[in-house]
């Protein structure tokens, strides 16, 4: 039977059995023989079977192998993923949320992340100046009180824990989500009724420090305004105090950046009895870094506001207000009971709004005398000129790059802050209020958009004269909430100094406030010879000016927040607020890295920019030749921002500024 499978014969190979090739696959030399018997084929299938099947135990051998290794790899890859995906967000971070400038190569050499947590949740956030406080306000939260409860009590927490910068009086801006609303409530301090424009001649230090400093607190009063007429009604008034309260009666650890106010403060608190308490008898130096401080006289006041029916009548009133007019007076200052009586806080229902900012996207915040008019004008102008850069013809890390950006940045900074010395409280001013309008209109940012030139000018082309001087505010905390319902609050509060007007009620335990120094004096020209402020001078009753600037951005067309934002920080609260918002709306980057990004601040007056020492020197070697822009290092504090932006992937995104060194850290659920 011929199969036409080749066999070499033995007389005419060199073998007796055939070449596996000549046998598989019919390959015939000349001189084959093409015929072989049953038996031989039989032979022949049988090898060929075995070699077979040998192979396929090989093959599946090789595909079991892969298969293990492939299976391995996607198994890896899970993990990964998850880990990625689901572990770092809890751990404050995200795999899409690092900086493009890591891994890519810059001409500038930027500073690399931050310690700070970017804290991402589902529902609800809060961030404010002390993680201790953060925690109380989401702790709020859960107990069924919205963003006002929450903001309440972490500010209550601020005046324990941050003793320097709190208290005193707030400004607050807050959303509606139900009415898609935004509302302001000003508890900003106001001038005594003995008070007077030239009170305190050319002594600058009178203003500062001392009981003739203190103004009309204006706190507790807006915190009962605002929990009366905006609270959720969840939680009770005592609910929102009494954690504090324990804070305050078991002791409180020292912060790092608290240990600092205090040794600059020594000097005086050694010299003042009513600042004996932050000495520690222990060690007869002020209290350090990691101590644990009580303050048994501030928690029994705040356990009687916590307790009382109405503790505006007590406060401002009643035997609490006996006991604070008793004290300064004794001491030199101007506080009467009727100043304390007759204080009112001011709601504003129709704020000011952003026109044609961003799309459907709305800035809102409050009148003179806060400074959210100028803040927003920075903003608006910035995204003007750079909304969508990243998209046409540029790479996503373009901005990182660009000294056009800074240029404009400083330049930006300049028109905005030469409007800011026109400003004051509006009930004494009434020019501001239409000066803040205009500020916030479209074609006054057009008009910018036009006039910012190709280099620095001199301070003229900014402002008209006679040029006024900018008064330099301090301190302050801020607390930016987002609650389950999607309400907002930014508030800011303030003493003005570090620890105010370095007094303290003997009795009651609170640190005086010397917001007196806020306002303009004539006759006191500052450093730079700039005439002070007129529109900021004192009256009695008025609100001094501030650059506290608490803002909250929306979507006008779906009503949902966008952005919970505002700062600490005096004078460099506009510049460090306005920087993340535009980062992040017009460059992508997430908040953290928005506030992480150095600052560059110029107030008008001076003319000249301070930069932080995270700012690349070849920028500003760049931006002082190209540009013609005049630098010097930052002096003083930073501004501090506390940020929440709800992404577009639905998830809350909260940071707080790494710069202030207060354990903070942001909450939520």
């Amino acid at each position: 039977m011929a199969f036409g499978v080749a066999q070499v014969s033995p007389a005419e190979g060199s073998s007796g059995t055939a070449s596996t090739a000549e046998a598989v696959f019919g390959m015939s030399p000349p001189g084959v023989r093409l015929a072989m018997n049953t038996e031989q084929l039989h032979r022949q299938m049988k090898s060929n079977c075995r070699g077979r099947r040998e192979m396929g135990e090989a093959n599946w051998k090789a595909k079991l192998a892969i298969n293990l290794v492939a299976g391995a790899a996607i198994m890896i890859a899970i993990f990964a993923g998850l880990f990625l995906f689901v572990v770092m967000p809890q751990l404050g971070g995200h795999p899409l949320q690092s900086r493009f400038a890591d891994h890519r190569e810059h001409r500038y050499d930027w500073p690399p992340s931050t310690y700070s947590l970017l804290g991402r949740f589902r529902r609800a956030a809060i961030t404010c100046d002390h993680g201790i406080c953060s925690e109380i306000g989401r702790d709020i939260m859960l107990q069924g009180g919205n963003a006002i409860d929450s903001a309440i009590a972490s500010l209550f927490c601020l005046g324990v824990t941050n003793p320097q910068s709190s208290g005193g009086g707030f400004i607050m801006t807050f959303f509606d989500a139900k009415s898609r609303s935004c509302k302001v409530l000003d508890a900003r301090e106001t001038a005594p009724g003995a008070s007077s424009r030239e009170m305190y001649g050319t002594d600058e230090w009178a203003s500062k420090y001392g009981y003739r400093a203190i103004a009309t607190p204006g706190e507790l009063a807006g915190y009962w305004l605002a929990f009366k007429e905006y609270g959720s009604g969840r939680v009770n008034w005592s609910e929102l105090i009494m954690p504090s309260v324990r804070l305050a009666r078991t002791g409180v650890p020292i912060s790092e950046y608290l240990a600092y106010v205090l040794g600059v403060k020594e000097k005086h608190f050694r010299t003042l009895p009513s600042m004996a308490s932050w000495i520690n008898p222990v060690t007869n130096r002020v209290y350090q870094f990691g101590d644990v401080i009580r303050r048994p006289e501030l928690a029994d006041t705040m356990e009687r506001l916590a307790l009382a029916q109405n503790p505006v009548d007590l406060f401002y009133r009643g035997q609490m207000a006996e006991t604070i007019v008793a004290e300064i007076k004794k001491n030199g200052g101007l506080l009467s009971m009727d100043d304390l009586a007759n204080y009112r806080p001011k709601i504003y229902d129709s704020p000011l709004f952003s026109d044609g900012f961003s799309g459907s996207l709305r800035m809102c915040g409050p009148p003179p005398p806060s400074s959210f008019a100028v803040t927003q004008a920075i903003v608006a102008v910035m995204v003007g000129k750079f909304s969508n850069y990243t998209r046409y013809g540029n790479p996503s890390d373009g901005v990182l790059d660009d000294t056009e950006f800074y240029h404009w940045m400083i330049e930006a900074q300049k028109f905005a802050y030469a409007q800011r010395t026109k400003l004051g409280d509006v009930d004494f001013v009434p020019e501001a209020m239409e000066l803040a309008k205009n500020m916030t209109s479209a074609r006054y940012h057009r008009e910018v958009l036009k006039r910012v030139p190709p280099k620095a000018m001199f301070s003229a082309y900014y402002a008209e004269p006679p040029l006024m001087a900018q008064k330099e505010d301090h301190g302050t905390s801020h607390v930016s909430v987002l609650d389950p319902e999607g309400n907002g609050v930014s508030a800011t509060s303030t003493v003005n100094r570090w620890f105010g007007a370095v007094v303290q009620s003997e009795q009651l335990g609170i640190v005086w406030n010397d917001e007196m120094d806020d306002f303009s004096s004539p006759g006191m020209a500052n450093g730079f010879g700039f005439a002070p402020s007129e529109a900021n001078f004192i009256e009695p009753g008025k609100r001094p000016m501030s650059s506290m600037s608490p803002m909250v951005i929306f979507d006008q067309d779906s009503g949902k927040l966008k952005f919970v934002i505002g700062a600490s920080g005096g004078s460099k609260i506009i510049s460090a607020m306005a920087k993340p918002v535009i980062r992040v709306l017009c460059f992508n980057e997430t908040i953290k890295e928005a506030i992480d990004a150095p600052t560059l601040h110029n107030q008008f007056t001076p003319d000249i920019t301070q930069f932080e020492e995270t700012v690349p020197q070849q920028l500003i070697k760049d931006l002082e030749v190209k540009f013609a822009q005049k630098f010097k290092p930052t002096t003083g504090f930073e501004g501090i921002v506390q940020g929440i932006v709800i992404g577009d992937d639905g998830f809350i995104y909260a940071n707080g500024d790494y710069r202030r060194r207060t354990n903070m850290h942001p909450e939520g659920f």
